[in-house]
């Protein structure tokens, strides 16, 4: 075992047993768990970073350990075995990172079973980087499924008041998914079974991979179309977790009800771990299933995009707003893996992290806003820069992050995806090509919608004369004469709050009428003070949002940095689907080309080929997938 493998194991421990300390050793003394969990969390990343620093200069999977469970000479070759490449690098960085924001935005915001609280949280830590080290699909399993249970009781326990619903929607929409995508793993192992040594079934992902190249799953009528129904049930599973539209219904309930350190850690982690799935499993294992099922995911991607950005713009509170957002952010994802191309893959896989931190900031800072006005209603919040100018800086950063501004790390992922699109549409032929170009300019849609509802969101809430509820810090001098607003929490805008939007933006505050009294219409006087309110951005928050905004700019400017462990991925990961795809272009361009000449030649043109039989049954528009013998040579 080398040095990385044990800085690695270590890391992957460290947060269980935090876990388990924090529970024996705070009975008498709760309020050590969340020093306890920080420096269990800053310990963490201090390996998973040199681990990550380390990695990111390796062109192969490093940190390797694989032990034997039922022994080596079993008909079950089960491993604890993990290691890194370049597929889960990143996000086991970003994993440890955001484990960090998560305990210090939970610093004064959890004030009830905190041992508890902390305990799951650091469990949900090992779980996220179990995730993306597991390099056995049991050992895999386990930590996708370990996952669920932490933030099941984080939502359900320490959630806001329709807390139990959103965590019984969110524990059974992901556990129906992921019994189907078991089966299906189960299924890929038996498969393979055939062509190992003494037909031992083996779970070693890498393995499995070299196999299913060699000997791919059958996916005609023939065989029952065996792929095709493999692929659809891993599609199950990870869909739901992305969320895919329309599976994306529990996404937002959760989100909203969920505390802080959840939605971060939801948002920039554990949807990750569905668009990781795809590329760990459906695109090297599954290519004819994957290029037989790319045209509708495409559409359903661009659906999602299209739909969450348009549904995040009628939203009243913040946190839902942002929540609706990641479902038309992921959706960029998934274009950029399912494009099938090298520029395409690698956009969708540094989009993943880009989104992780962008995101993952934004519920920070929403966080933050509650704690100081216990309310996330847009309508009941403006100019709050005057008040807080830090943090309506980090807002602005992390909103610029979102919708992709050059120069920040958003911009670098969406344009990848969408040049990847655009080029998969020019090297497709007749009417797929057509379809796929007709894609790709809607997702470009989704970047003007989602600049529109994230700079609006901006406007509203940060901008403008001050207009903020009322404080308890004040309440006692201004509870008469300042009286908060009501809104109605059922609609977007009760009418009697319309009004005073309206006279806000004509300058009259009713919450805080900053100079009403003491302006002079005849002099131009300095602004007055503000009246007691929360503070601005403290060390706490800062610390928990300087190193997200880092890699902000970090990736923006230096993009080559962070892509270069993703390039060795294609030829594992995108080669096998890329080539089954670029036969069957090859195919339907050589129909295509037979019927040019059959109709250029006079009588003839009512018997040719219409081009149906190109497409599978069922899939008549689906150019029907032609295995090629997959060379060295790189497909793009």
């Amino acid at each position: 075992m080398d040095s990385m493998s044990g800085l690695l194991l270590i890391s992957l421990a460290l947060p269980l047993l935090g876990a388990l300390f924090i529970a024996i050793s705070t009975a008498t003394a709760p309020e050590w768990s969340k020093g306890i969990a920080l420096a269990t969390t800053l310990i963490t990343l201090c390996f998973a970073g040199t681990v990550t620093y380390y990695g990111a200069q390796q062109s192969a999977p490093f940190a390797l350990t694989d032990w034997s469970w039922l022994g080596d000479d079993s008909a079950l070759r089960v491993q604890f075995s993990v290691g890194l490449d370049g597929l889960g690098l990143w996000m086991y960085g970003l994993a440890a990172l955001l484990s960090v924001t998560s305990v210090l935005v939970s610093w004064t915001a959890i004030t009830e079973r905190q041992p508890g609280f902390y305990s799951l949280l650091l469990l949900l830590e090992t779980g996220m980087l179990g995730v993306f080290v597991a390099r056995d699909i049991l050992l895999f399993y386990v930590f996708f499924e370990f996952t669920l249970i932490p933030l099941f009781f984080l939502i359900g326990i320490w959630g806001s008041e329709e807390r139990h619903y959103a965590a019984i929607k969110f524990f059974l929409f992901t556990l129906a998914g992921s019994m189907l995508t078991f089966l299906s793993l189960l299924a890929i192992v038996l498969y393979a079974g055939r062509y190992t040594p003494n037909g031992a079934l083996t779970f070693s992902i890498p393995e499995l991979t070299a196999i299913l190249r060699d000997h791919p799953i059958p996916n005609d009528a023939a065989a029952g179309y065996w792929q095709l129904w493999i692929f659809l049930g891993l599609f199950a599973g990870f869909a739901i977790k992305v969320p895919l539209f329309p599976l994306h219904t529990w996404l937002p309930l959760a989100h909203v009800q969920a505390p802080t350190a959840g939605s971060v850690i939801l948002a920039g982690v554990l949807l990750k771990i569905g668009t990781y799935g795809f590329a760990r499993f459906s695109l090297p294992m599954l290519p004819d299933a994957t290029v037989q099922c790319m045209p509708w995911i495409l559409a359903l991607s661009v659906t999602g995009i299209i739909y969450g950005a348009l549904v995040a713009l009628a939203q009243s509170d913040i946190k839902r707003l942002i929540a609706y957002s990641s479902v038309s952010h992921l959706g960029f994802c998934m274009l950029g893996i399912f494009a099938l191309n090298k520029i395409g893959l690698e956009g969708g896989l540094i989009q993943m992290v880009n989104h992780g931190l962008s995101t993952g900031g934004l519920f920070a800072v929403v966080g933050m806003i509650y704690e100081r006005y216990h309310t996330r209603q847009i309508s009941q919040l403006s100019g709050l820069a005057r008040r807080l100018p830090w943090l309506s800086l980090a807002m602005l950063l992390f909103t610029f992050s979102s919708i992709g501004l050059p120069g920040l790390n958003g911009f670098v992922g969406e344009f990848m995806v969408l040049t990847g699109m655009f080029q998969r549409g020019w090297q497709t032929p007749a009417v797929q090509g057509t379809v796929m170009m007709w894609i790709s300019v809607l997702a470009v849609s989704g970047v003007v919608l989602g600049a529109w509802y994230m700079l609006y969101l901006v406007q509203r809430v940060f901008f403008g004369p001050l207009y903020e509820p009322q404080t308890d810090h004040a309440a006692h001098e201004h509870a008469e004469a300042h009286a908060a607003p009501v809104v109605d929490k059922f609609a977007p805008e009760s009418h009697a709050h319309a009004h005073d939007r309206a006279e806000l933006s004509q300058g009259h505050d009713h919450s805080h009428e900053l100079g009403s009294h003491d302006h002079d219409h005849g002099h131009g006087h300095a602004e007055p003070a503000l009246p007691p309110g929360p503070g601005d951005m403290n060390w706490r928050e800062f610390f928990a949002l300087a190193p997200l905004l880092v890699f902000v700019f970090w990736i923006g400017l230096f993009p080559q940095h962070f892509l270069q462990p993703l390039t060795p991925l294609w030829a594992t990961i995108g080669e096998p689907a890329a080539a089954v795809l670029n036969a069957a272009n090859a195919s339907a361009g050589a129909v295509a080309d037979n019927e040019s000449k059959a109709w250029n030649k006079p009588g003839e043109g009512n018997e040719t080929s219409t081009g149906s039989e190109i497409g599978p049954k069922g899939l008549p528009w689906v150019a029907r997938p032609v295995r090629a013998e997959i060379t060295n040579q790189s497909l793009n």
